[in-house]
């Protein structure tokens, strides 16, 4: 990317300020995120939760960590204990997150786990729940594991006609290319899922017809967030 001098880099106060640049900031040093569709932070994720965090914990050298007080429980992988602390890197460069303020409330986060504990860093989400559309909730808590057996490919060849995909992808496409931001019906109402052919396609997420099954899907096994 563009060189960048020590003033271009965002700060953690600016940050909090607009919540989906945490999961998408891509500051000037070691710390670079690719941004994602919703559906596959769940998917990649090995733990996604809704959380009010209460205060800072005890750091260690290179950990910070945070008490937290988790409302809802959307993923996680069975005989987990209780989770009261979250942690995430205490270097910036190494995508650490930091909260300036007393509190942060009602937070979806999507980690991963390591020895039972819930990490997470700014190439993970963490967002604000209230501000993602009614479709993205329900798909973080029913519909987006339906998917997870899809692959979801951003198109980058906006000269050009997108690739098609195999059965096994949805071409994800957002105006101009523009993958700085959700926008559009495919990221804010949409999920990627196997049709009635067995081919992963575009599904519009209905809020208003959705009933709850009664018997859940097989759990897939959470690849592990790569921090790109």
């Amino acid at each position: 990317h563009a060189l960048c001098s020590p003033g271009t880099t965002m700060g953690p106060a600016f940050l909090l300020a607009f919540p989906l640049l945490l999961a998408l900031s891509t500051p000037c040093d070691a710390c670079e995120c690719k941004f994602r569709h919703p559906q596959t932070y769940y998917c990649t994720s090995d733990i996604v939760v809704i959380g009010n965090i209460l205060e800072r914990g005890n750091d260690t050298a290179l950990k910070r960590n945070y008490r937290i007080n988790i409302t809802q429980i959307l993923k996680i992988p069975k005989k987990i204990p209780p989770i009261t602390s979250v942690y995430t890197p205490k270097a910036w460069d190494s995508c650490g997150y930091e909260v300036r303020t007393s509190q942060q409330s009602e937070l979806l986060i999507a980690g991963y786990l390591r020895r039972g504990a819930l990490y997470f860093t700014r190439c993970h989400m963490v967002h604000f729940w209230y501000l993602l559309t009614s479709e993205q909730r329900l798909g973080f808590k029913a519909l987006y594991k339906r998917g997870c057996k899809c692959q979801i490919q951003p198109c980058l060849l906006c000269w050009r006609s997108c690739p098609q995909p195999d059965k096994q992808e949805c071409v994800w496409e957002q105006k101009d290319c523009d993958y700085s931001m959700w926008e559009g019906n495919q990221s804010l109402y949409s999920m990627c899922a196997p049709g009635h052919d067995g081919h992963c396609e575009w599904t519009r997420i209905d809020t208003v017809n959705y009933r709850p099954e009664t018997t859940p899907p097989p759990e897939t096994t959470p690849a592990m967030m790569a921090i790109i």
